[in-house]
């Protein structure tokens, strides 16, 4: 039964995390782990089972075939499965030369491209509010993609999980250092990179989630008042230049600023679909009545629409993204590993 849930559940919820199909096995990599515990508990399936053995590496070693399973303590498949004839013979599709080259070759190939993609966002004044919140899909995907491909580097090219003495465990490893043209120093640098990223993100967005409802009402506020304003100008009450008395639109006017006024924050959902439909609605009163043609009513309207974007990203700042980034950024698979990895990048800096 325990197996059964591990092979087909998602029990740490973590899939959500990683939403495209190439880190599938990064968000399983925790169920994957104590899947290999529990493995040794029914020895039959290791042995005999070879279409169960087959989905399991399947669904949680089509990529990898070294994991962590506690705090560091990592694991060679290769090696631990080589007495279990079902489970090595199910490892070899994972391990047969095109499929490590092409692992190794992808994410070799993306510690560069991510380097650069982090450092532009990390440079001073880059990541502003704004851009933040109308960016967060993109910022958390770059995080996911540096996070997968530092743990798939680390774990694949550590001396530790290799035995000098296995033929077969040296060839692969030699493979995967000269197919991903292995750097320690920008992988290292990655890392680095990739601790900032994500302690600014952390930062901003705590400090957004903070100030979240009362920033929102205070948008709400000013649109409202825009609006209330806008209708006294077509009542004839407040002189506005070439502006005619139109009491449809000053009635129009009053009734979207009751409309903004009663946007209710503790509704999210409902608030945010009703603000995209009061900006439409703002966007075709312009049009549909020719208002371009006076400046300062354009003004009021452009400030209007301005602050319901606002809302609308500011009532999409959710605790979830913090949650995503704590789980994208596990680097508890490294606990032992980073020691060398440490060691070595100071050693390679000495020398340099």
């Amino acid at each position: 039964m325990v197996v059964g849930r591990l092979r087909s559940d998602d029990i740490y919820n973590q899939v959500s995390a990683y939403p495209l199909p190439e880190h599938r096995s990064t968000a399983l990599a925790t169920q994957a782990g104590m899947l290999y515990v529990i493995l040794y508990f029914e020895p039959s399936i290791l042995h005999t089972q070879q279409a169960k053995m087959r989905e399991i590496v399947d669904k949680y070693f089509p990529d990898n075939w070294v994991i962590s399973i506690y705090m560091g303590i990592t694991v060679n498949l290769i090696e631990a499965w080589e007495p279990y004839k079902a489970a090595k013979t199910a490892l070899n599709y994972t391990l047969e030369q095109s499929n490590i080259k092409e692992q190794a070759g992808r994410y070799g190939a993306s510690v560069e491209r991510l380097r650069l993609q982090e450092q532009q966002f990390l440079k001073e004044g880059f990541l502003r509010e704004e851009y933040v919140l109308d960016h967060i899909p993109k910022l958390l995907n770059c995080l996911r993609d540096c996070n997968v491909t530092i743990r798939w580097l680390m774990l694949h090219t550590a001396e530790s999980v290799y035995d000098p003495n296995n033929k077969r465990l040296r060839q692969i490893k030699d493979q995967v250092l000269s197919d991903s043209k292995y750097n320690p120093k920008a992988l290292f640098q990655l890392l680095l990179d990739s601790a900032q990223f994500e302690y600014v993100l952390k930062e901003m967005f705590r400090q957004m989630l903070s100030e979240k409802q009362v920033k929102w009402e205070s948008f709400k506020k000013e649109g409202s008042e825009r609006m209330t304003e806008l209708a006294e100008v077509f009542s004839g009450v407040k002189p506005l230049t070439r502006v005619e008395k139109n009491e449809n639109l000053q009635a129009w006017f009053r009734e979207i600023s009751k409309q903004i006024s009663s946007l209710n924050y503790e509704d999210s959902t409902a608030a945010g679909r009703k603000t995209v439909q009061l900006i439409q609605a703002l966007e075709e009163v312009q049009e549909f009545h020719q208002l371009e043609s006076n400046l300062q009513i354009c003004q009021f309207l452009g400030d209007t629409r301005k602050f319901l974007h606002q809302m609308i990203r500011t009532i999409n700042i959710k605790e979830e993204v913090l949650i995503t980034m704590q789980i994208v950024g596990d680097l508890s698979y490294a606990w032992q590993l980073i020691d060398s990895v440490s060691l070595l990048d100071h050693m390679l800096y000495c020398c340099s």
